[in-house]
């Protein structure tokens, strides 16, 4: 997707600082409040093999498909479902730390919607290599299986806020680790894919330019802030769904435990 100047330079300039700075403030404050994961159980965040494979198969295909395309296209891998993926392949083979591991995890519950997004509202217009469209939906729809794979494996925890974190009730720590969702987000795309956009010519993202959206409800000079409005909603909404489901799954296995005990 080659980008146009739809906003001027200086627009460029004033979001880039003004989102950045908001974005590192947030991370700084929140990051040190969040639940902290138990050292002693370092290793059940290990991937499972099955995540492994499907991972590092996945994620060879897409560099292949933006390796041979037009020129730029490896940018691509900045677009969110992408990341999502690079995210996935660091978890499986990069050395974190317990915390740093256990961020990342949290990360793909409320990022889970972009790839219901994406599948919901294909934008194929660049893909043209031998099936890569197929392999387009495919690797979209593994976005979404994984997330629940993992949250049965429990490599995943949708309530982990109920740990409590670093001080604050129920409600506080979700929202934390919301708010840290969209802070991560915003900083990518405007700390790097912007940057990046603009250097070599490739719409990140849809960073310069709006995508097509029925009603061009998504355009003006102001899609970028609507476009973060749009994202920080849905973020809540994925997060609050899984949330509620693990929470209403929690309660009913509960019930079933005290009524074994009592017969």
């Amino acid at each position: 997707m080659v980008a146009s100047w739809y906003l001027p330079p200086e627009r460029h300039v004033v979001e880039y600082v003004i989102v950045v700075l908001i974005s590192v403030f947030l991370i700084r404050i929140i990051q040190p409040r969040l639940t902290r994961y138990p050292k002693e159980k370092a290793n059940d965040l290990n991937p499972p093999l099955l995540i492994k494979v499907i991972t590092s198969i996945i994620y060879t295909c897409q560099l292949i498909y933006k390796l041979n395309g037009y020129p730029g296209k490896i940018l691509m891998m900045g677009m969110p479902c992408n990341v999502l993926w690079t995210i996935y392949m660091i978890l499986c083979y990069l050395p974190l730390r317990t915390q740093a591991m256990h961020i990342l995890y949290q990360l793909l519950i409320p990022y889970s919607i972009l790839a219901i997004v994406a599948v919901a509202t294909p934008d194929t217009s660049d893909i043209t290599m031998w099936m890569e469209i197929p392999f387009f939906f495919v690797m979209h729809y593994a976005l979404i299986t994984l997330p629940i794979y993992l949250l049965y494996c429990g490599k995943i925890s949708a309530l982990s806020f109920l740990q409590g974190g670093n001080g604050g009730g129920i409600l506080l720590n979700f929202l934390r680790w919301w708010v840290l969702a969209c802070a991560y987000f915003a900083l990518f795309y405007f700390g790097i894919a912007v940057p990046l956009s603009l250097r070599y010519g490739i719409n990140i993202n849809y960073m310069l330019s709006p995508p097509p959206t029925p009603g061009d409800f998504l355009s003006g000079p102001n899609f970028r802030l609507v476009s973060i409005v749009a994202c920080a909603v849905a973020f809540f909404l994925s997060q609050l769904l899984i949330t509620s489901a693990a929470m209403i799954l929690q309660i009913w296995t509960c019930k079933i435990a005290t009524s074994k005990k009592s017969v």
